[in-house]
């Protein structure tokens, strides 16, 4: 193989750096979501107190409302952390297939060095005989 392109190796390697990006862009835009999610929950809170503490009712039904939203902001803790532990396992993976494209590269880099150099040298070799050629007639 030390005279093999490794260019499918490569784009095989690059391939697998982008979709891991993709995962990795889906779980960044899943955290902003629930983030979000959070937010909102933790706004609405201050604006269902007002209601309650203008009608009876309303301060009645507040209990039941709020310990739905801490509940529901639990959940959406749980999620957030669930998705911050996908997200800490798939950056290893990214890490390692950017190193894996990485020694790809380098290998390939090294075998092109190595041609350049054989074929310098055969070009060397050419002219070493053409000047020998030319002193062998000069004399």
């Amino acid at each position: 193989m030390a005279n093999r392109s490794h260019a499918p190796l490569i784009r095989l390697a690059r391939f697998k750096v982008e979709e891991l990006q993709k995962q990795m862009a889906e779980i960044e835009r899943a955290r902003a979501s629930i983030g979000g999610q959070i937010a909102r929950l933790e706004q609405s809170v201050p604006e269902e107190q007002a209601v309650a503490a203008e009608d009876k009712d309303g301060y009645l039904a507040y209990g039941s409302y709020a310990r739905s939203v801490i509940q529901r902001k639990e959940n959406l803790r749980a999620s957030l952390d669930e998705v911050a532990g996908q997200a800490d396992a798939l950056r290893v993976r990214l890490e390692d297939a950017f190193a894996e494209l990485k020694k790809y590269e380098l290998l390939e880099e090294r075998r092109l060095a190595r041609i350049q150099d054989s074929v310098r040298a055969a070009e060397q070799a050419e002219m070493d005989e053409i000047a020998g050629q030319m002193r062998r007639a000069a004399h």
